[in-house]
């Protein structure tokens, strides 16, 4: 499997699945998104697989989506524009993206340093267990642009205050604030983070294959008794139809947010 902005290796039962595109703190453009996509799906197929590590590779873990280009900030080349139409399907392909890892039949571990901001702690989020370092950056500085948040997982997560904290705000927290939060399942040391996540995923592999695999589908299941396939469909939608709206308005807060 050839990719060009993910490092896959597979050790020991564990698949690493490492952004790659340092120079830019492994911001989502479109070669990125379909390099996790592909990896992902690369883990979930081979049996010697047991766990998945998410990390970053670089300054960072993740900054977000690519503002330059990606499949989620650029229409369609042939309409140049966003319409109803696009705008539904381009968000309803993201969606199954996310599902991609939400759904993983096995446990995911999402590895978090530096930024992990808007889209960087969307992935995290979409992890079973997260570990941060306690000087990591999490939040979606992204809604000071407006607009609804395609990641329905937050109140989810940090229960209704927390969430419309950050959303409404756009706050970032650090990474011992995020563990309080529930925005993260714990938070260490930056030198102790790699021996974290090892420990958590040797004992994610003592838990008997068949057992982690009926766990994991009960868990996800539980959810979607929840409707959280509802609310990914549900937030798709609105973030796809906000981008209609006019934004002749919108350039200080672009100015601002590009700036940060």
């Amino acid at each position: 499997m050839k990719l060009e902005t993910v490092v896959y290796e597979v050790a020991d039962g564990v698949a690493r699945i490492t952004l790659n595109r340092p120079e830019k703190r492994n911001a989502l453009n479109f070669q990125l998104l379909d390099d996790i996509d592909a990896a992902f799906a690369a883990a979930e197929e081979d049996d010697d697989v047991r766990v998945v590590v998410l990390a970053g590779a670089g300054p960072s873990f993740c900054a977000g989506y690519d503002l330059s280009g990606s499949y989620y900030t650029t229409p369609p080349e042939k309409e140049g524009r966003w319409t109803v139409g696009n705008s539904l399907l381009r968000l309803r392909g993201i969606e199954a993206r996310y599902q991609r890892i939400w759904n993983c039949p096995k446990p995911t571990i999402a590895r978090v340093h530096g930024n992990a901001l808007a889209a960087g702690c969307y992935l995290q989020l979409l992890c079973d267990i997260s570990v941060a370092a306690h000087d990591a950056r999490l939040g979606h500085p992204a809604v000071k642009m407006g607009g609804v948040t395609s990641m329905p997982l937050w109140q989810l997560a940090l229960g209704m205050k927390k969430a419309r904290y950050l959303l409404l705000t756009g706050r970032i927290v650090d990474g011992r604030e995020a563990e309080r939060m529930g925005l993260v399942s714990l938070a260490v040391p930056a030198d102790e983070l790699d021996e974290t996540v090892d420990g958590i995923a040797r004992d994610c592999l003592d838990v008997p294959f068949e057992g982690a695999l009926q766990n994991k589908e009960a868990l996800n299941t539980a959810m979607e008794i929840m409707g959280a396939g509802a609310l990914f469909r549900y937030h798709g939608q609105m973030n796809a139809l906000g981008r209609l709206r006019d934004r002749s308005d919108d350039q200080d807060s672009w100015a601002r947010f590009r700036g940060q």
